[in-house]
């Protein structure tokens, strides 16, 4: 039998948040670049061959931290993008109100036109896109909590929720497999 291919699940570090309207243009603190250093540098699996990331400025910075200390390329791949229940600038608390009730509706549509049940088909084809290209090899992604706890609610047979988001802290990781079928190896955590 073939060996798995694995992925390395890891979210972005800690970003400055600027408003909700530009939350894609969220960067790096020098804080989230050093967690990300310092996971990368007291990693203990096999290096990735590839480093894949949305295009947002957060999960490529993540990926290039990452691709210095590993010594590996990257690749962004458009459909990793953050989910997000309104790109209107709101107050935080609005947006939070607005996330609320589309964790409490899978098929709530957002301003954007996707759903939380739309967004867990996406990172659930993109990941399987990306397991199948690399059969068999280690490869890393860095990308956003809310996809990575849909993704693992899907794994898991359950709905993912607002706190299995929260719980995905910056710069954590996890490992999944696939061959066939996906295998959670190692939740995210330090």
């Amino acid at each position: 039998m073939a060996d798995p291919t694995t992925l390395y699940l890891m979210r972005h570090g800690e970003t400055d948040r600027p408003s909700t309207e530009d939350f894609d243009l969220a960067v790096l603190t020098d804080e989230g670049v050093r967690q990300v250093h310092d996971a990368a540098t007291r990693w203990a699996f096999p290096i990735p061959d590839l480093i894949y990331c949305s295009s947002l400025a957060r999960s490529v910075e993540t990926a290039s931290v990452l691709a210095k200390v590993f010594r590996r390329p990257i690749k962004t791949v458009h459909g990793l993008e953050e989910w997000a229940a309104t790109e209107k600038d709101v107050s935080q608390e609005v947006y939070r109100e607005t996330e609320r009730k589309c964790w409490a509706d899978f098929d709530y549509v957002n301003d954007d036109g996707e759903s939380l049940n739309h967004a867990t088909q996406r990172i659930l084809h993109h990941l399987t896109e990306i397991a199948r290209r690399h059969a068999g090899r280690p490869v890393m992604v860095s990308g956003h909590a809310i996809l990575f706890a849909l993704f693992f609610g899907h794994l898991r047979g359950e709905r993912a929720t607002e706190e299995s988001k929260d719980r995905i802290k910056f710069a954590s990781w996890s490992v999944v497999e696939r061959r066939s079928v996906w295998r959670i190896v190692r939740d995210f955590g330090p």
